[in-house]
């Protein structure tokens, strides 16, 4: 009797703990949809600036306006996917403004499934090392952005990257390798002529 008294306890208080743990997770999943709608819109907004070249608008550091930047969107909303995704866009914004600290400390700090923005995201990393004259993290990055996955858009620019790095560096077997890359699996790149004309120039510069 006894057991069947404590079994009965122990299926009374497992169900008050999963309704328990319902009732939260069903609140919690409310809020978060209600925190995804709002962070939404205010990424929207916050766009609007980015897209017109308005970058310290769309940053909005200061809070001098009556709109959430993309900074504040980031830390106001950090488990929402606008909120992801406009440390992004603020990457791209510092970059755009010359802050490539700022650029490279950001984007490391956005997570993305994506493969080609992914891509993207270590591209812009790269080209902010760039810009510090840092070539060795410029070209691991780099590296990076073409290994995320190969495709048509992202690889052929990423190996362009990387060989046109290698060949002002006078690094010509590296950047031949690359350019050799472009010129038989990627055939309609974009600059293609420009990627012949590199393997022609090395090809005669090793002679």
């Amino acid at each position: 009797m006894n057991i069947i008294f404590r079994n009965k306890r122990i299926y009374i208080y497992t169900t008050i703990i999963i309704t328990i743990i319902v009732i939260i997770l069903f609140i919690l999943r409310s809020i978060f949809i209600d925190l995804s709608i709002k962070s939404t819109d205010e990424l929207n907004y916050a766009q609007q600036y980015l897209y017109n070249g308005m970058f310290y608008k769309a940053l909005n550091k200061n809070k001098k306006n009556n709109y959430l930047g993309l900074l504040e969107i980031s830390s106001k909303y950090p488990f929402t996917k606008s909120g992801n995704l406009a440390k992004f866009y603020a990457g791209i914004c510092y970059y755009k403004l010359g802050n490539y600290n700022e650029c490279i400390k950001i984007m490391k700090k956005f997570n993305v499934n994506d493969e080609i923005i992914s891509s993207l995201k270590y591209g812009i990393i790269g080209d902010s090392f760039f810009q510090k004259n840092d070539f060795n993290n410029a070209l691991y990055s780099y590296i990076k952005a073409s290994n995320v996955k190969k495709n048509e858009i992202t690889t052929p620019l990423y190996y362009y990257k990387i060989g046109l790095l290698y060949f002002y560096q006078k690094k010509y077997k590296k950047s031949k390798y690359y350019f050799k890359k472009i010129e038989c699996k990627y055939p309609i790149f974009l600059y293609i002529e420009n990627v012949e004309k590199y393997i022609a120039f090395i090809e005669n510069k090793l002679q």
